[in-house]
């Protein structure tokens, strides 16, 4: 009987950081969408409208990789007044060759973030000129930061105007 791995965002905090490593997979996941026939089911959504909530399933498959993903994220938006918060998921690593669950990621959300921020990193490094020096941030949330922090891993950022 095989192990299961079990992980915390604590954890996942310590392990998986916005870099130029979390850069480079995120850009090579891209590079395989668009290369490779990729198996990726349409969004699962489940709307919850009595509570303002929502939960989406996502899922992926690139040949050739022992492994996939299934992410499980909820949105409800009224969370925040109950002091919780409003999003929230986990990811589940099956083996490709034989379903088993390998790693349940009890993530909250923060793979997320780092992916979302890591995209922002590759669509400058592709779109934007070498020696751009002023970004632009539209948002003043966490996701503002981590643009921000992902670009100056790219691009040599020395103001950051931000419009919230």
């Amino acid at each position: 009987m095989s192990r299961m791995t079990i992980l915390t965002e604590s954890d996942l905090r310590k392990i998986v950081t916005l870099d130029l490593e979390a850069v480079a997979c995120v850009e090579n996941a891209f590079r395989a969408l668009a290369t490779l026939p990729v198996a990726m089911p349409p969004i699962l959504r489940l709307d919850i409208p009595e509570h303002r909530g929502e939960v989406d399933v996502k899922s992926a498959y690139v040949p050739g990789i022992d492994g996939f993903a299934v992410k499980i994220s909820s949105g409800f938006f009224d969370n925040p007044k109950l002091g919780l918060p409003s999003g929230g998921g986990m990811m589940v690593l099956l083996s490709a060759k034989t379903g088993v669950v390998e790693a349940l990621l009890l993530d909250n959300g923060y793979l997320t973030d780092i992916r979302t921020a890591a995209a922002g990193a590759v669509a400058a490094r592709h779109l934007s000129r070498e020696d751009s020096k002023v970004a632009a941030i539209f948002g003043a949330g966490l996701q503002a930061g981590l643009q921000l922090e992902a670009l100056r891993l790219v691009r040599p950022i020395e103001e950051a105007r931000i419009w919230a």
